[in-house]
């Protein structure tokens, strides 16, 4: 895969309101945030702004969000600052659109990391 076939899954993939939503958030985050990654709050507020869903736009930065049954309150877990803790049990609670979300997301993301060289 080539950036430019991920740039092109992206466009494909995600809604033009939640694509601008998460470059917002990317942009917004790298300045106000102490390591430059969204946190949870910035995830929320940015998806009331934008009104997309705030767990697609957690997915794309990493976040996985779940509301515990008959609260408001919410758990998040981090894949990318604690991915032992996103377990494929919890990925898989849920929805599909989540789950393409985060799966762009890490895929990206190790497009970028460099590659082993062997000496």
């Amino acid at each position: 895969m080539t950036p430019e076939r991920l740039t092109e899954a992206y466009a494909r993939l995600f809604p033009s309101r939640l694509r601008k939503a998460h470059l917002a958030l990317v942009a917004y985050a790298e300045e106000a945030s102490p390591d430059g990654w969204p946190t949870p709050a910035m995830v929320a507020q940015f998806a009331r702004l934008y009104r997309v869903p705030r767990a697609r736009l957690g997915g794309l930065v990493g976040l996985l969000c779940r509301r515990y049954p008959g609260t408001t309150r919410d758990a998040w877990v981090d894949a990318i600052r604690d991915p032992e803790r996103a377990t494929p049990h919890l990925i898989r609670q849920h929805d599909r659109a989540v789950q393409v979300a985060l799966g762009w997301c890490l895929f990206s993301r190790d497009l970028w990391l460099p590659r082993p060289v062997i000496h």
